[in-house]
């Protein structure tokens, strides 16, 4: 009788020790998606900021040329 409880308690320690290594795995596979998916959004942010940036340099550029031109011209009437 005592070793067939035994048995029992060690049958129910196995089966708790199973799912909880299902859950962590299940909980990893989530994990390792949603890691996933962050790199693909970073990915994505970076190229819109690319994408952003080039034309800000340029407006910046063409702007400063504008006031630069602006300023020599003030000079020149002066």
């Amino acid at each position: 009788m005592a070793f067939a409880a035994t048995v029992d308690q060690q049958n129910s320690a196995i089966a708790s020790i199973a799912e909880g290594v299902s859950r962590a795995s299940g909980e990893a596979r989530v994990g390792a998606e949603v890691m996933s998916r962050v790199a693909g959004v970073t990915t994505d942010a970076r190229f819109t900021a690319s994408s952003v940036k080039d034309p800000a340099d340029s407006v910046a550029v063409e702007d400063l040329e504008a006031q630069v031109c602006q300023f020599l011209n003030n000079i020149q009437a002066a």
